[in-house]
């Protein structure tokens, strides 16, 4: 394990983006116990929101796209760059499609038209999560290059030069894109021998787990997928010929099958970069509420069920592409519609730089057109005066341009937030001296005049929240104490997580990683987050173990190597020791 070095933070939290594992998927184990596989309940696709111009081809071509319609299968979802598009299958899949990007909407696949949740992702990335499948379900992305077979996940997938993959939760199994297994045992019908030598296949394909980002290249993939092409010709093969044909043909096809399982393993995941605001996109998949969707898959809108309890909602932004935020969510640019339980309540946010931010607040949801029109700001202090003001320390500067309505979640052209530009934090995050010299009221300001604290962002290629950058800098021994406390009494979160040396880390999790391996504690900074409400029950690995915080300060107290009253107290106020 890697241990964080004192001055370079770049190297003391040394990120790796671990590739995958050498598990296996399962086969579906209602397909391997019945003759017949178990038939799933046809889901319905269904648009729920969109920003921007988003389009979906029918029989006349590309057509405008609207809240609440069916996507039958086959069609092709269009998003154009800077929107984006939610998809959700019947109850129990929901999808976001981030621009640009196209994607093909599947029902049904395979030899037997089987009734499946799929989505092709033939450019830009997707996030989505998968939750109550049975036995019979399938859902399941398919990229240009390979299929990514989902079990109760949440995910992130973009596909362009190579498919970057990041799991949040659960295990995605990666097979090559032409092998569907599910289809192929129903071909085959009672056959056991066949049956039994596809599902050992399919036990064969590397999997994706939690926490893991790879990358699945072209290449890696090429082979396997030849030979995936032969076992379903030879499959085709077989379902036609007469019994005299059919035993040779069977013994090619246990041939075939043998060969492409024996390529499964030779997928190649290696170890992803991480892709701008990745986490934040995961991060939203948790919050997201799937509608009540008509039982009959008949049913061209959501909104035509007679019961429906969804209303459509649109909003549309003044000046173009001006940002809109959704319950502190960002939507897209310029126009949102989007389905809504009736009633339920919305804040809304709009902010472009240059214009002066507006919030609105809506009770009672219902089906209506709302416009927000942005003033314009002073050309004294627009957006790009701001961030200057903040170089140059210039507090006046700052609170004028936060009187007048500025939004302080601005950020720099490599995007870099305002909050996180005042601190002057981000050059330790590349292994260079941070200047922390600047007015600690700067950062007072833009964190009371609304922004967000836990805001991503990403430094060479590695996301943070300030936090967890700030707690960094102190393990590496800058004087930052004083920096911790001003963000967690203004509400950053202590216990908010993200990912290093492939570990899920809270701020106190970070400090007390340090003390470990370095057998120094920086107690100020572990008093500020204990009072502020970390918690002891994240994990983290230590001495080939996976234990708690709580379980480690008992360990450390009991040892006497912590012998701070006051830091005792406020770990066993935590529940260490108890």
């Amino acid at each position: 394990m890697n241990v964080f070095r004192p001055l370079v933070v770049a190297a003391a939290i040394s990120i790796v983006l671990a590739g995958c594992g050498d598990g296996q998927t399962t086969a579906p184990t209602a397909d391997a116990e019945a003759t017949a596989i178990p038939q799933s309940t046809p889901r319905a696709a269904y648009l729920v929101a969109l920003s921007g111009d988003v389009q979906v081809q029918d029989t006349t071509g590309l057509g405008q796209a609207e809240p609440g319609a069916r996507v039958d299968d086959g069609r092709l979802v269009v998003v154009p760059a800077g929107a984006q598009s939610d998809l959700q299958f019947g109850e129990k899949a929901f999808v976001r499609l981030y621009g640009p990007a196209q994607a093909v909407v599947r029902g049904r696949a395979g030899l037997t038209t089987r009734p499946v949740m799929e989505i092709e992702l033939q450019s830009g990335s997707l996030v989505a999560t998968v939750d109550g499948l049975s036995a019979a379900d399938v859902f399941r992305v398919r990229s240009r290059r390979a299929l990514y077979d989902v079990r109760g996940t949440t995910f992130y997938l973009r596909t362009d030069e190579a498919d970057r993959l990041v799991v949040d939760e659960g295990v995605l199994a990666v097979l090559p894109r032409s092998l569907d297994v599910p289809a192929l045992v129903a071909s085959v019908g009672s056959d056991e021998s066949i049956r039994e030598a596809l599902f050992t296949m399919a036990e064969a394909a590397p999997t994706v787990t939690t926490g893991r980002r790879v990358q699945v290249t072209t290449d890696a993939v090429e082979a396997s997928e030849r030979l995936a092409g032969e076992v379903g010709r030879t499959a085709r093969l077989v379902q036609d010929a007469s019994d005299q044909e059919r035993v040779s043909l069977v013994e090619q096809l246990l041939e075939a099958i043998r060969a492409t399982a024996d390529s499964l393993p030779t997928i190649v995941l290696t170890s992803a970069p991480t892709d701008e605001d990745v986490a934040a996109k995961l991060e939203a998949m948790q919050r997201a509420v799937l509608l009540p969707a008509s039982k009959d898959p008949q049913n061209l809108s959501l909104l035509d069920d007679p019961d429906t309890t969804v209303v459509k909602f649109t909003l549309r932004a003044v000046p173009q592409n001006s940002r809109i935020y959704i319950r502190g969510e960002y939507v897209g640019e310029s126009v949102y519609r989007g389905l809504f339980r009736a009633n339920e309540s919305l804040s809304i946010r709009v902010t472009k730089p240059g214009y002066r931010e507006r919030r609105i607040q809506i009770d009672r949801a219902r089906t209506e057109v709302v416009t927000v029109q942005l003033d314009r700001l002073p050309p004294s202090i627009s957006a790009e005066s701001f961030l200057q003001a903040i170089r140059a320390d210039d507090l006046g500067t700052v609170r004028t341009y936060i009187q007048e309505g500025g939004s302080p979640d601005v950020r720099t052209d490599d995007g870099v937030p305002a909050v996180v530009l005042a601190t002057g934090i981000v050059p330790a995050l590349s292994g260079r001296v941070p200047d922390l010299s600047y007015h600690r009221e700067i950062v007072r300001t833009i964190v009371t005049a609304g922004a967000d604290p836990d805001v991503n962002f990403v430094i060479e290629g590695a996301t943070f929240k300030l936090l967890h950058a700030v707690v960094l800098a102190g393990m590496a021994g800058f004087d930052v104490p004083d920096l911790v406390e001003l963000l967690v009494t203004n509400g950053a979160d202590v216990n908010a997580i993200i990912v290093l040396d492939g570990e899920e880390l809270t701020p106190l999790a970070i400090a007390v990683r340090w003390a470990l391996f370095t057998g120094e504690t920086e107690e100020e900074i572990v008093r500020i987050l204990l009072e502020g409400g970390a918690s002891l029950d994240v994990a983290i690995s230590f001495d080939e173990q996976l234990l708690t915080l709580r379980e480690i300060a008992t360990q450390l107290i009991e040892q006497g190597e912590i012998d701070d009253p006051q830091l005792i107290r406020l770990l066993r106020q935590a529940g260490a020791g108890t």
